[in-house]
C-alpha cells in the first residue's frame, strides 16, 4: 500500500470499523500526513477518540460519525482513502465504492479490501488464515468471489480506474487519474522546456544531466545566444564537440573576467574552479553562479547541480542538489529503465534514501508513484529548489518504453501530485538521432 501511493505527505480517509490501525502506523513514520476517521457506530467512535489521545495525535486526525454509503465530505476531497473489512459488507452496500470514488482528489488512490499485506511470509498468513475462516463461518459471511469483484466493480462504472490486487489478500485498488491536454510535440529542447529570456537553469536527478546540459547550450547557441555551461558539485572534462571553449580558473575575479572575454568569442563556455589531477572538473561556487546570473555576462546559465553515478534515478542526500538561489528553472531527470525495475544498487543512487522517503523496501517493485514522488516531494531529488523558480520533469529513455500510454501515465502520476511549482512534464530521448520531445500538461 505504502509504495503504491508513494507519498509523505497529503490528506488520509480511513473508513469503518477497523479504522484507525494503519492510519496510526502511518502518522507515526510521516509527519506531513493529516487523517480523518470515519464510521457510523458511536462505540467505535468513542474508542477511536481514546486512541488518538493515547497516540497524542488529537491535532492531526480527526473523527467523523458518517455513513459509508453517503459521506459527508466534498468532491476531491482526499489523497487516500482506506477501507479494510469483508467484502460481503460492500456487495450489501455497493454504493461505498462510487462514494470512495468521489471523495478521492485527482491522482488520488483507494485501498478497499483486507488481507494480510504484500510481502508477507506464507507461513505467517496460514497461521492466521484457519483462525480468521472458522471466525468468518460463525458469524455466517459469505466468501465472495473474483468474479462477483468485477461485476461489483463494473456495476459502479469503476472498470478503467479499478484492479484486484490478491498479494497477500484481496483489494481494490482505484485511482482516480487526472485528465492531461492533447500532447505537443517538438525538436526543439528549448520550447519543450518553456525557456524565457535570462534563464538560470538548474539540472538534477538521474543520469543524462551532462548530456542534456550540453544538447540545450549547443542549441541556444545556435541561435546566437551566449551561455554559460557548469556544475556546482562535478563533471567530466567536456569534448570540443560538447563545449567549444572550457575555463578552469579558482580565482573568481579572474574567473568572471576571462568569462565575458570568450563568450564574446564563441558563445558557449564551460566554466569551472580547478581540475585534481585525474580527476573530475569541480565546480563553481553557487554563490559564483548567482554572480555570474547578476552581472547579465551570459543570456543562459545552465547548471549541472547534482550527481547520480549514471543511475537513472535517486535521492538526495542532506547536502544536495546544490541549486544557486538565481536559479529560475529546475529539469528533473528520471530515466524510464528506472520504472518497473527492483530498487537495488544496480538501478537506484542511494536506494536507501528512495526507500527512506517513498517506502518502498530494497528489492521492491519502482512503480510510477515511486518515481512522481522522488520527483514532486520537496526532500526529493527537487530539494533546495527556490520557491520562485518553476520545475519541469524530464522523463528520458523513452525509446525503453513498451509503448507510448506508460510514458504517459508516469507523466500523469507526475502531474497528479500537485506540486505547485510544476506545470509540465517532458518526454523524450537524449540519445536518439533526432530526438522529437512530448509535452504533457494537465487540462
Amino acid at each position: 500500500m505504502t509504495a503504491a501511493f508513494g507519498r509523505a505527505s497529503g490528506r488520509i480517509l480511513e473508513l469503518g470499523p477497523f479504522s484507525g490501525g494503519i492510519s496510526y502506523e502511518l502518522a507515526a513514520r510521516h509527519p506531513g500526513l493529516e487523517f480523518t476517521l470515519a464510521d457510523d457506530h458511536k462505540e467505535y467512535l468513542a474508542h477511536l477518540k481514546k486512541e488518538i489521545e493515547r497516540h497524542n495525535l488529537g491535532t492531526r486526525m480527526e473523527i467523523v460519525d458518517a455513513s459509508l454509503n453517503n459521506l459527508p465530505f466534498g468532491d476531491n476531497s482526499f489523497n487516500l482513502v482506506i477501507l479494510r473489512g469483508a467484502f460481503f459488507f460492500i456487495m450489501d452496500n455497493p454504493r461505498i465504492l462510487s462514494e470512495i470514488y468521489r471523495v478521492l482528489d485527482s491522482g488520488g488512490l483507494a485501498f478497499v479490501g483486507g488481507g494480510y499485506g504484500a510481502g508477507i511470509p506464507q507461513c505467517v498468513i496460514d497461521s492466521i488464515a484457519e483462525e480468521s475462516r472458522v471466525l468468518n463461518d460463525q458469524l455466517g459471511r459469505r466468501r465472495v468471489t473474483l468474479d462477483e469483484l468485477k461485476s461489483l466493480i463494473e456495476s459502479q462504472g469503476l472498470t478503467e480506474a479499478t484492479q484486484i490486487c490478491q498479494d497477500g489478500g484481496v483489494w481494490l485498488l482505484t485511482r482516480k487519474n487526472i485528465s492531461i491536454a492533447e500532447e505537443k510535440k517538438t525538436f526543439r529542447l528549448t520550447e519543450a522546456f518553456d525557456l524565457r529570456p535570462a534563464e538560470v537553469i538548474s539540472l538534477v536527478g538521474g543520469g543524462g544531466k551532462t548530456s542534456l546540459m550540453y544538447k540545450l547550450a549547443r542549441e541556444l547557441s545556435q541561435t546566437g545566444k551566449k551561455v554559460v555551461s557548469t556544475t556546482t558539485t562535478r563533471i567530466l572534462e567536456p569534448t570540443p564537440e560538447e563545449s567549444p571553449c572550457l575555463i578552469v580558473e579558482e580565482d573568481e575575479e579572474r574567473l568572471l573576467s576571462r568569462l565575458q572575454e570568450e563568450l564574446g568569442r564563441c558563445g558557449h563556455v564551460t566554466a569551472a574552479r580547478f581540475k585534481p589531477d585525474g580527476g573530475k572538473l569541480k565546480g563553481l561556487l553557487p554563490e559564483t553562479v548567482d554572480k555570474i546570473a547578476g552581472m547579465k555576462l551570459a543570456d543562459y546559465i545552465i547548471n549541472e547541480a547534482d550527481g547520480a553515478a549514471r543511475k537513472p534515478i535517486k535521492a538526495p542526500n542532506a547536502t544536495e542538489p546544490v541549486i544557486p538561489s538565481s536559479t529560475t528553472l529546475v529539469v528533473a531527470v528520471v530515466g524510464m529503465d528506472a520504472l518497473n525495475a527492483h530498487l537495488s544498487q544496480e538501478i537506484a543512487f542511494r536506494p536507501e534514501l528512495i526507500t527512506r522517503l517513498t517506502w518502498l523496501p530494497e528489492g521492491g517493485i519502482i512503480t510510477r508513484e515511486v518515481i512522481a514522488t522522488l520527483v514532486t516531494n520537496k526532500r526529493g531529488i527537487i530539494q533546495n529548489t527556490p520557491e520562485s523558480a518553476r520545475i519541469v520533469p524530464f522523463i528520458n529513455k523513452t525509446e525503453l518504453a513498451h509503448d507510448a500510454a506508460e510514458i504517459k501515465n508516469l507523466a500523469r502520476a507526475i502531474l497528479s501530485y500537485g506540486n505547485p511549482q510544476i506545470k509540465r512534464v517532458v518526454s523524450g530521448s537524449l540519445q536518439a538521432r533526432k530526438p522529437e520531445f512530448r509535452i504533457y500538461e494537465t487540462v
